[in-house]
């Protein structure tokens, strides 16, 4: 929650809601894994993605830090490893608690690792693309592009990222992010961003529906 009350879970809904209509308006299909003010398990937002057969996987989020003063936006792929900002990775994995236990489990982990490693170049790839709109086109300045373990991603067989839009710890970014128009912004930099990652692969990043409805 940011010091003026706004909480992470409504805007990051906004804007998902903005940039799901910014995408449709593209010509591209946005299934989202909320609509309303629904908790969704982490390890269960992936799974989702996967059953829908989705291209990609953008995980939307609102950053945070002790310094009131932090602001601007990151754009994150899955470490198989150690990640680059242990306390964003801590922040985001909270309460995300263990996938399951037994050897199906312990298989289907290896698998997943095994899909994740087969799509890291071009989730790379989506988030350089989608970073550099938003620093561009919102006008946030930009932190960089990085490597994490989030849970959140971890089985997208998918190019999968996590976009921190800004700080809601900060103030002044706090207060943007309440802002239709800033909102609007952020969407339209993630749909450019989707459609030059597109263009730039030329549309060769698909993917056969794995399971689930057509």
């Amino acid at each position: 929650m940011g010091h003026k009350g706004l909480t992470e879970k409504a805007a990051a809904l906004a804007i998902a809601k903005a940039a799901g209509a910014k995408l449709e308006a593209a010509g591209f299909k946005a299934v989202y894994t909320r609509e309303d003010d629904t908790f969704i398990p982490l390890w269960d937002r992936a799974r989702a993605a996967n059953a829908k057969g989705a291209d990609i996987f953008i995980s939307l989020h609102l950053n945070a830090a002790r310094a009131k003063g932090a602001w601007g936006s990151e754009v994150f792929f899955l470490s198989l490893g150690k990640g680059d900002d242990e306390d964003v990775v801590a922040l985001e994995n909270a309460g995300a608690g263990p996938a399951g236990n037994g050897p199906d489990t312990v298989v289907a982990s290896i698998l997943d690792d095994l899909a994740q490693k087969a799509f890291l170049q071009d989730s790379e790839r989506l988030a350089v693309a989608i970073q550099g709109k938003l620093n561009r086109l919102a006008r946030i300045k930009e932190r960089g592009v990085k490597q994490a373990p989030f849970v959140v991603l971890r089985g997208a067989a998918m190019p999968a990222i996590l976009v921190e839009v800004a700080f809601i710890s900060n103030p002044k970014e706090e207060a943007k992010l309440k802002d239709p128009l800033f909102q609007a912004k952020v969407a339209e930099a993630i749909t450019m961003g989707v459609r030059l990652y597109f263009a730039e692969t030329n549309g060769a990043v698909r993917r056969r529906l794995v399971g689930g409805p057509d």
